[in-house]
């Protein structure tokens, strides 16, 4: 590993370095909860492990002569771990931020007692992503279990990891179909560009309601609902009776939550546009033993106020975007134009320092994030991860905001349960109204999950 670094920083793992700032800082949690009480020898050789496993996350940054940052092997690779009784709350560290000049970017807050343990875990998202995070607690809990379980028969394996393929980790490979040829897509790019420039999405109002007498709103201003066990399965049939996916469909919903909710706190013109921005794995198979790192693009589906007026067009033509953003992993031209910034000097600094909304709101699908987990580790009945003396029954994850885009909303699910949750800017949103505004979108899904829809004709072609 001793020629891993210095390493320059991949573009948009700049982009998330030049983007943090007070108030929007580029970091996110992942918390989760257990039965049972976490070891703390065990803990900390777990996050030994892990850093040892994972170069990204023990690194500093550094600018070079030419103003180039790179990462640097860190001096100081111990993580902040806040331990205490599991009663104590939760102290807001996020708003402090992580200086990757100076420490790793990772720290940990353990609370622990009565047979139960909270764990939640902040990363700076230049280190890595979702899938990233997962992989880091993955390892950690792998070392855990093996001290706190040395004489198991079986013992769960770390995930393969090569720090050397770190150096190709912005390498995409993206194939480009012969349907398509790159002028065309080339022009396709440049339309996007031109709409989105023209007609900049609005951004989330603030309830008129908000008065001196409502909670403010605790950073990281996360809240989370738990979905009716039937609301899974009962999406998946109106899905494909639809022939979209899910995901889809909860872009659709999420896209008219935003509509209704501006209606109500503010106006809204028919040629207003509204945004939803989602993060894209772009991970190929040569990315199989990368450590934890950020390999995530973008795409956006964008529609004017006049577009939602009718739900099943509105839906048709998200179906569609949405395939061709698959079939061209346009994710990836996100990273290219970020690209191009990063060879113009100053460029991505202004960029990021621009007031222009990049979204109404950030929408990330998670899946099940514990089938990566559970696919290594034994599961009880209920089918949680367990880890030596602990039950892995439940998490929560929040992503990052940015100015001019006060909301992130995330789903994902856990034992089969359908998890919404929503991040807000606290400058913005209280306690009670980023409840409301979660309740909006969480009822209409529940809604869209009880209606009955006549079976539409025709196959679904795989993706």
């Amino acid at each position: 590993m001793s020629n891993l670094f210095p390493l320059p920083l991949a573009p948009f793992e700049e982009y998330m370095l030049l983007d943090d700032r007070p108030g929007y800082r580029m970091t996110f949690l992942v918390e989760q909860s257990f039965e049972g009480e976490i070891d703390r020898a065990a803990f900390d050789a777990g996050v030994a492990e892990a850093l040892q496993r994972h170069p990204l996350l023990r690194a500093n940054v550094r600018q070079s002569f030419f103003r180039r940052w790179n990462w640097v092997a860190a001096q100081n690779v111990q993580p902040l771990v806040d331990w205490a009784s599991y009663d104590e709350p939760v102290q807001d560290s996020e708003e402090l931020g992580i200086d990757l000049r100076r420490e790793i970017g990772v720290r940990f807050v353990v609370r622990v007692g009565n047979g139960r343990s909270r764990l939640v875990t902040q990363l700076h998202h230049a280190c890595c992503d979702g899938m990233g995070a997962i992989q880091f607690l993955s390892d950690l809990f792998v070392k855990y279990t093996r001290v706190v379980s040395p004489h198991a028969k079986v013992q769960p394996a770390f995930q393969p990891a090569e720090g050397r393929h770190l150096k190709n980790r912005a390498r995409l490979n993206v194939y480009s179909d012969k349907s398509m040829s790159r002028w065309r897509l080339f022009r396709r790019v440049l339309g996007y560009a031109r709409h989105y420039s023209a007609h900049p999405p609005v951004a989330l109002v603030g309830s008129r309601l908000i008065a001196k007498s409502q909670t403010p709103l605790a950073a990281p201003g996360t809240l989370t609902r738990t979905l009716p066990l039937s609301a899974q399965h009962a999406l998946r049939r109106v899905a494909r009776r639809w022939d979209v996916t899910v995901n889809e469909l909860l872009v659709r919903e999420l896209m008219l939550t935003i509509r209704d909710w501006n209606q109500r706190h503010g106006s809204l013109q028919d040629t207003d546009h509204i945004s939803i921005r989602v993060p894209t794995n772009l991970r190929n198979l040569e990315h199989d033993q990368l450590p934890a790192a950020n390999v995530v693009g973008f795409v956006a589906f964008q529609r004017s106020v006049a577009e939602m007026h009718e739900p099943e067009r509105l839906l048709e033509s998200i179906q569609q975007e949405s395939q061709f953003y698959k079939r061209w992993r346009f994710g990836a031209a996100f990273l290219d134009a970020l690209k191009v910034l990063h060879w113009i000097p100053g460029a991505l600094r202004r960029v990021v320092n621009s007031d222009h909304s990049f979204g109404s709101a950030i929408f990330s699908c998670l899946g099940d994030p514990s089938l990566a987990i559970a696919a290594n580790f034994p599961v009880n009945a209920d089918g949680n991860p367990i880890f030596g003396n602990l039950v892995f029954d439940d998490m929560n994850t929040a992503p990052p905001i940015r100015p001019m885009t006060h909301a992130s909303f995330t789903t994902w699910h856990f034992s089969n349960k359908l998890r919404l949750g929503v991040r807000c800017n606290s400058a913005v949103f209280s306690q009670e109204s980023a409840q409301e505004l979660l309740d909006l979108f969480a009822d209409r899904v529940v809604a869209l999950a009880s209606t009955r829809i006549d079976d539409r004709s025709g196959q679904r072609e795989a993706a």
